[in-house]
């Protein structure tokens, strides 16, 4: 079924013969095409004990889901003019898909602290088998050593991206099909971002942005479409209650963040620019700003803070702590950055850490 589809897909994007769209959209078919067979042949010599052998089939399918994740976006972005279909971190087993190609395989990562640690990952090659993808992290600091071991059983593995790629394909497959109407949901969330911006949180106006999105796009409820995430992120921030008026304050510019987001996705999707909206800076956000401009060689730790699950996260986060012991607006910040526990919550406070800009005064 799936193979059908990728067929009408070509077909119903009918791009003009050896144009750039056309070969862009073909090549990505194809290498989605590919990745079923290997994925097949993987599975019927999963049973296979000799390590070579092992690490060939290993990092061919390694290689194949890194290229069939790219074919994807690629897929979407040239069909839909967004990638907004795509949201395959909200799996586990992909997320940590991500982690192998980035720190691993694609090119093994060698990190090293101010405060005098170093940090890099690899693969576990003899504990690694066609059942298990097992990798390491090593954290070297004055004279500890830490060791973390992550484990991917690769049959999961598998089975998430093919049931993943499929509801893309299927998302793609059901635009691509069907007279499009733009339900103008941009102005309804320029809408929803004012009112945000005037400490009102109109779940009325949202769910009717999310209900409007959804069935006039066909999604399965249990879509990781990014505008529905973008939307699920905003409920969950509403739900956040803090009585220390900093945090208050932060999370409500955390909403203003989102909701501009899903304004900004809105606009794109029915093909208009957005408008410019100014966000003002938190004081919390603001002390961390002015914290990593005094100091920009910090900025290469803020890149895992949003990913909750992220090998050298925890780390990352204690070099800054470590650099912010004198900074009491921004120690506050972090301390209860890290007191965290929900992942979501983890990725809202950690995206707007990442946004420091050097223009920032």
């Amino acid at each position: 079924m799936t193979q059908k589809m990728l067929d009408q897909i070509e077909a119903l994007a009918n791009f003009k013969d050896y144009t750039q769209d056309y070969y862009k959209l073909a090549a990505s078919i194809q290498a989605l095409k590919q990745s079923m067979a290997i994925n097949q042949s993987f599975l019927v010599e999963k049973n296979g004990k000799d390590q070579a052998s092992v690490l060939i089939h290993i990092f061919g399918l390694l290689q194949s889901l890194f290229v069939s994740i790219d074919a994807l976006y690629d897929m979407t972005k040239t069909t839909m003019n967004h990638k907004y279909a795509i949201n395959v971190n909200m799996n586990k087993n992909l997320h940590e898909l991500k982690y192998i190609r980035n720190d691993i395989v694609g090119h093994p990562t060698h990190r090293t602290y101010q405060s005098g640690g170093v940090g890099f990952s690899l693969l576990a090659l003899e504990k690694t088998t066609m059942d298990e993808i097992v990798y390491e992290t090593h954290l070297f600091k004055r004279k500890h050593h830490e060791t973390l071991f992550r484990k991917i059983n690769t049959l999961e593995l598998i089975e998430d991206y093919e049931k993943e790629a499929f509801q893309i394909i299927q998302e793609v497959h059901a635009y691509l099909s069907k007279e499009r109407i733009k339900p103008e949901l941009s102005g309804l969330a320029l809408q929803f971002l004012e009112q945000i911006k005037l400490d009102t949180f109109d779940y009325t106006l949202l769910q009717n942005i999310k209900d409007d999105y959804q069935s006039s796009n066909d999604l399965p409820k249990d879509s990781h479409n990014r505008l529905m995430w973008r939307i699920n992120l905003l409920e969950m921030l509403d739900n956040w209650k803090e009585t220390d008026q900093d945090k208050v304050d932060f999370i409500k510019y955390m909403k203003e963040d989102q909701a501009l987001k899903v304004y900004q996705m809105t606009s794109v999707i029915e093909g208009l620019e957005p408008k410019l909206v100014e966000l003002p800076l938190p004081e919390l956000l603001q002390a961390f700003y002015r914290f990593i401009k005094n100091d920009e060689s910090l900025i290469k730790y803020l890149k895992t803070l949003k990913d909750y699950d992220h090998p050298y996260r925890n780390s990352d986060l204690n070099e800054l702590m470590t650099k912010a012991d004198n900074n009491p607006k921004v120690k506050k910040l972090l301390s209860w950055f890290k007191r965290q526990q929900n992942e979501h919550r983890v990725y809202t406070i950690g995206s707007v850490l990442e946004k420091y800009k050097k223009n920032v005064q």
